[in-house]
């Protein structure tokens, strides 16, 4: 389904309650509805957990301004990738001020981001157009993920990153219960985009699973710093049933990306099903 007609279903479905919404997105994903009662998918148990976990904690964890002081607190500002400011309105930018390469977030949802490798090739004027677009997404209203809903709506600037090769890997750490059990690793997310899912605990390549995206063709070295990596994801997800921790490795510096409470809103698909039991055999939701 091409996003033109997703974006025209999403909202011609939008009228619906937060659960009977969440069922049709889910049935239109997966060929089939979500089972609440004693399931053993993951993407089902995710779909319970989003429709009834409504700590007011997530929605500090979410707002990619307000979780920088979590951050913080929990394992340093070093791990802070450099901030060069927040916004409500792209007329507050001093465009001539921002660094030569950087990257604008939304801060209130998991869409709608710029990056941007060389300021010079930007044209800014139409892009404070497609930002004020993006400001008024309803990140709640598209994903009845609860912990959006009231977000105030803000974006924000950081330095770019990236290391030596010009490359910044993402690895997404999938935690269950305050434990790193996969690694997914995502390489030229902007040209080519490859993924690959490893065991966490030994960075064990899981060569028959995919999620997305092709795997890469060429190897991925597990990073020399890793234990530190995997300690990181352990002390972010303490405490939760699930938790994705995305961090960057740049150059052996560890750079904190952002969490994720429910990966592709509950409908991620993986290939072959079988591992839709493997993850969901690693979690235990509260009824």
């Amino acid at each position: 389904m091409n996003k033109a007609v997703k974006n025209i279903l999403s909202y011609s479905i939008s009228f619906l309650p937060d659960k009977f919404y969440s069922h049709v997105t889910f049935a239109l994903r997966h060929k089939r509805l979500p089972n609440h009662n004693k399931t053993d998918y993951f993407n089902d148990m995710m779909v319970h957990k989003k429709l009834t976990d409504k700590s007011i904690e997530l929605k500090k964890l979410v707002d990619k301004y307000h979780v920088r002081s979590h951050i913080e607190k929990e394992i340093g500002s070093d791990h802070l990738i450099p901030l060069v400011g927040v916004y409500k309105d792209p007329e507050e930018v001093n465009f001539e001020e921002l660094p030569s390469a950087f990257v604008l977030k939304m801060t209130f949802g998991a869409q709608n981001n710029l990056i941007c490798t060389d300021k010079s090739t930007l044209n800014w004027e139409k892009q404070k157009t497609i930002i004020n677009k993006w400001l008024k997404y309803d990140a709640y209203k598209r994903t009845r993920e609860w912990q959006y809903d009231g977000l105030e709506k803000r974006f924000v600037i950081e330095e770019y990153i990236s290391d030596a090769q010009g490359k910044t890997n993402d690895y997404k750490f999938w935690c269950f219960h305050g434990e790193p059990k996969i690694v997914q690793v995502d390489v030229d997310r902007h040209n080519r985009h490859k993924r690959n899912m490893y065991y966490a605990e030994n960075f064990e390549f899981i060569d028959d699973l995919y999620i997305g995206h092709p795997h890469s063709k060429e190897p991925i070295d597990m990073p020399e710093n890793y234990q530190e990596m995997l300690n990181i994801a352990r002390k972010l997800s303490t405490g939760h049933e699930f938790l994705r921790v995305d961090l960057y490795n740049i150059d052996g510096k560890i750079y904190f990306g952002e969490l994720t409470l429910y990966p592709d809103n509950c409908n991620i698909k993986m290939r072959p099903l079988k591992y839709e039991k493997i993850f969901g055999n690693m979690l235990s939701i509260k009824s």
